[in-house]
């Protein structure tokens, strides 16, 4: 591969120009969550064990496992096999727990704290725990009192942290395909004193938000939602927390990374599905957004060279990004011949421009992590672990990569390196220091970034800053961050860069500031009772923030029945799952006045209520709904409840006049592919039953021997045609003549 895709012949293909991959070393599982710990090894843990690489242990059965086996892994010995922590995660009472599919970040003192877990497919555990790398040890934290499966962890610049997303089971769990419905997470919740307090709830949260610590102290979702937003205010429910900002052109971009490049500077990497000529492929779209301006505005930067759906991307400590992995081709996670991107490619934020890197040997999709490296290395692994049609299948042995590989930048092949020979453990905010090295005068960079937590294609620790220094004889003084908000409390990999960009090995720095509260009020106090445990089946109150509770309420205030809209995820988790972009873009429907919290994951349908006098624009929904859901989400069709005085006059049919001064709708018989409820498992709208497919024959023969216009209510798709407005008929219900 060539160092400008545009010209592909006029650079040599040099490890100095492409990078350069390292051998494919195996693993012991899939690194599906991976962290570099602050005593330089990594930290990850898989689905389950041992990993489906062979056919022996493909099966479904094994991806719901309810246990974890973490792993320790030293990159710097590679041919040496990870071995297991000392301990594993399990609850308060010694039960084992299932942390794949949870939300973790680093705190201030190093621990790492993970939140939620797996039961099953979209259904999270409510399971909080904490891991010392340097004890090596696990210990279970509060129990969050509601499930969550693919939630984000953000420490906080107080030091606190914040658990925000994820979805749980509202019914008693179970594997698919008789899984009961499932719901987003609402609320974020901040740990503090021994356990979780509420923030402001959110409905329609996206899977895994990308959370980001903004300057100004707020946290900042950048994706996947096509909407921006700051979270103001992590204190118990603040109703003045959620700020809208800029929508990104790009609109809802999921299973795509989001860095923080620079403080507050973020940039958004492809990810999502959109339609092309070519079918509905993966954008290689591109946009950032300064927080730090007057009015922070998502702007296009270049396109990658290549579409990327699944892939991964790391700040390196000269300032570049650079994207490893992911899928160029339709669908959730396609790995079809050609369609995994092996070539990495790396985004200079001077120019905007990506420049194409070397080729990796394995397929990174789906369920592969990256990490930043103490050697200015990157660390890529894994890909696989998950049912495709999520229903009674495993993927493929050959899609489950338990093994990895390294990326050495081109800045590792320009020349020698800086050496750092002696610096300091621990420093203060806006503290001064010294950082020995004999290449001082040589020095014209200094950085830092906080030690990489990722997973599912998001980075939840990931930050840099550039520091100011002075250079002095064999030493640099440089200058600490200001203050948290630019550089989270914790741990950090400070390099140092001469005139070439190129990178010392790095120095593992911790930042500490005076902190909210005692860091030791994260964990239960000393002889509390144990936190409670969802093995111990505790019961569930649902709050007054949970999507299902303002579901009822809503619909219980509401005069008129919902219309139904027939969405169709790309996900196969099915819509409750995948809610969160769906949500959004019914809200933009036009003449859509509310949007219910709760979808049916069922029959894959959402629920919205009009404005007053407004009518379904069917014609325009479709059009509405894809400028913001783009192809990651279908729109099927509407189905409406309509009830008013059936005319029998019509030459051709009957004609349905409504109350409250509706159009009058044409009836007709609903036929097998009107139905806009779907069978997820068999990508088919579900088939019609003896009674709908009764339906109009019914109302026909009772308009017909009515003696005066017979009013009834009418359930059934809601279609437009040249003639008018056309409901075809699934369900009647009578409500006698006048």
């Amino acid at each position: 591969m060539n160092g400008d895709p545009a010209n592909p012949q006029d650079i040599p293909a040099t490890p100095a120009v492409i990078g350069e991959w390292s051998e494919v070393y195996d693993l012991a599982n899939v690194p599906i969550h991976a962290h570099l710990l602050p005593t330089g090894k990594i930290l990850f843990w898989g689905r389950r064990n041992p990993p489906g690489n062979t056919v022996a242990n493909a099966t479904f059965d094994s991806l719901n496992q309810h246990f974890t086996v973490a792993l320790l892994w030293d990159p710097s010995a590679p041919t040496q096999p990870a071995v297991p922590t000392s301990n594993q995660p399990a609850d308060a009472n010694g039960q084992s727990i299932n942390i794949f599919c949870s939300g973790h970040t680093f705190l201030a003192d190093g621990r790492l704290l993970v939140v939620g877990g797996h039961l099953y497919d979209s259904q999270g555990i409510s399971n909080s725990v904490f891991y010392d790398p340097a004890k090596d040890q696990w210990t279970p934290g509060p129990d969050m009192g509601i499930g969550r499966w693919y939630p984000t962890a953000v420490t906080l610049p107080d030091g606190r942290a914040l658990v925000i997303g994820g979805s749980h089971a509202l019914g008693t769990p179970a594997a698919p395909p008789h899984a009961p419905q499932t719901a987003l997470t609402a609320v974020p919740q901040v740990l503090e004193n021994g356990g979780w307090a509420a923030t402001t709830d959110f409905q329609g949260l996206p899977l895994y938000p990308r959370m980001h610590v903004a300057p100004n102290g707020f946290l900042f979702m950048s994706g996947p939602l096509a909407q921006g937003y700051y979270l103001r205010n992590f204190d118990p429910q603040n109703n003045d927390a959620w700020l809208p900002l800029s929508i990104r052109s790009g609109a809802n971009r999921d299973y795509a990374p989001a860095v923080m490049y620079a403080p507050g500077k973020v940039l958004y990497i492809g990810g999502g599905l959109e339609d092309t000529p070519q079918g509905q492929l993966p954008s290689p779209q591109t946009e950032t957004i300064d927080l730090g301006a007057a009015n922070p505005a998502w702007t296009q930067s270049s396109d990658m060279a290549f579409r990327r759906r699944q892939h991964n991307a790391v700040a390196l400590p000269d300032g570049t990004v650079l994207v490893t992995g992911g899928s160029s081709g339709t669908g959730f996670d396609n790995l079809d011949p050609g369609r995994p991107v092996h070539t990495a490619e790396l985004w200079d934020p001077a120019t905007g421009v990506w420049t194409r890197m070397a080729d990796e040997a394995k397929d990174r999709c789906y369920h592969a992590t990256t990490l930043l490296l103490p050697d200015g290395r990157v660390f890529s692994g894994g890909g696989g672990e998950y049912a495709p049609d999520n229903q009674i299948l495993s993927n493929p042995p050959e899609a489950t990569h338990a093994d990895c590989q390294f990326f050495s930048p081109p800045y590792l092949f320009m020349g020698p390196r800086p050496v750092i020979s002696q610096a300091p453990a621990q420093v203060n905010y806006g503290q001064t220091f010294d950082v020995e090295t004999p290449q001082a005068a040589e020095i014209h960079m200094v950085t830092w970034l906080r030690l990489g937590s990722v997973t599912h294609s998001f980075n939840q620790n990931q930050g840099i800053n550039f520091l100011s220094f002075q250079a002095g004889a064999d030493k640099v003084t440089v200058t600490a961050p200001p203050d948290a908000n630019a550089c989270p409390p914790g741990h950090y990999l400070l390099f140092l860069l001469n005139g070439r960009k190129i990178p010392s090995i790095a120095v593992v720095i911790r930042i500490t500031a005076k902190l909210k509260i005692h860091l030791a009020a994260l964990a239960a106090p000393a002889g509390a009772e144990p936190f409670p445990s969802p093995a111990k089946s505790r019961p569930f109150i649902q709050p007054a923030f949970s999507p299902n509770v303002i579901d009822q309420s809503i619909r219980s205030r509401e005069t008129e029945p919902p219309i139904a809209i027939g969405i169709t995820p790309i996900c196969p988790y099915g819509l409750s799952a995948c809610w969160g972009g769906a949500f959004e873009a019914l809200g933009k429907l036009r003449g859509v006045r509310i949007v219910l919290p709760m979808p049916d994951s069922t029959d894959s349908t959402g629920f919205v209520y009009l404005q007053p006098g407004a009518f379904p624009a069917v014609e325009a929904w479709p059009e509405d709904f894809a400028q913001t859901a783009k192809a990651v989400h279908q729109l099927r069709g509407a189905e409406m409840t309509v009830t008013g005085v059936v005319d029998r006059s019509a030459a051709d049919g009957l004609v349905l006049h409504g109350d409250q001064s509706k159009p009058p709708l044409f009836l007709q018989p609903i036929q097998p592919e009107d139905k806009i409820q779907w069978d997820l498992a068999k990508a088919a709208p579900q088939p019609l039953t003896a009674s709908e497919r009764a339906a109009y024959q019914n109302l026909l023969e009772n308009a017909q021997s009515a003696a005066r216009p017979l009013r009834a209510t009418v359930t059934g798709p809601i279609q437009y045609t040249e003639r008018g407005y056309v409901l075809k008929v699934r369900k009647i219900a009578l409500a006698g003549s006048r």
